[in-house]
């Protein structure tokens, strides 16, 4: 089985990359990316961070993104926790501010590796940030992905959001809560959870995808 994994990851890598990678060991910034029938190149540091982005979200595909762009046709996607923007280049328009529980400026940790920045009362450089009712000027979402290093509780809390939001994918951080909780505080907002699958042994982070009632 492991030996399936390697060569169906290497064979994603070369398709995603069209063939400028054959395996993680050589791939470097800036990454190479093939989506929407066009070849593309996505700028970044050296940091290992960028490499595991490039990884996740480009290669294996974990926010189901290749199959969500050939079954819809959205007008809306919204992208909260973009970090290099690797998923925002598949197709979006930046807008950069921070989401939170409630609109002002916030600082973010930039400290540590950058997909674990975090919104700290000592963070070191000031964000204006938006609330989530506020995001995409009100509109409805098509499909809203969120990966905000746990930031995500306090997001939701705001029930508006999601209720004009017709699919959602959230990469969890359950710090210290559990997954029924997260599930109920979904479900809360008219959604229904279709998959939510665990990423290590506890599952204190893991993947949740629900749809609007």
């Amino acid at each position: 089985m492991m030996v399936f994994n390697r060569i169906r990851s290497s064979a994603r890598l070369l398709q995603r990359s069209r063939f400028h990678y054959y395996r993680y060991a050589v791939a470097k910034p800036p990454y190479w990316l093939w989506a929407n029938g066009q070849l593309c190149t996505v700028a970044a540091g050296s940091e290992a961070g960028a490499g595991s982005c490039y990884s996740e979200v480009a290669v294996e595909d974990c926010y189901g993104m290749f199959a969500f762009a050939r079954r819809a046709r959205p007008q809306v996607i919204v992208d909260i926790g973009a970090n290099l923007g690797m998923f925002s280049k598949l197709r979006i328009r930046v807008i950069p501010v921070a989401v939170g529980e409630t609109s002002g400026v916030v600082k973010l940790d930039t400290t540590c590796d950058s997909t674990n920045s975090q919104v700290k009362n000592d963070g070191d450089l000031p964000v204006q940030c938006v609330a989530g009712s506020e995001v995409a000027e009100g509109r409805d979402i098509d499909l809203l992905k969120m990966d905000c290093e746990g930031s995500g509780w306090s997001i939701l809390r705001d029930q508006s959001l999601l209720r004009r939001t017709k699919e959602f994918c959230l990469a969890y951080h359950l710090q210290g809560r559990s997954v029924d909780e997260l599930k109920r505080l979904v479900e809360e907002s008219g959604h229904v959870v279709i998959e939510c699958i665990g990423t290590n042994k506890g599952e204190e982070y893991g993947f949740i995808r629900s749809v609007l009632r």
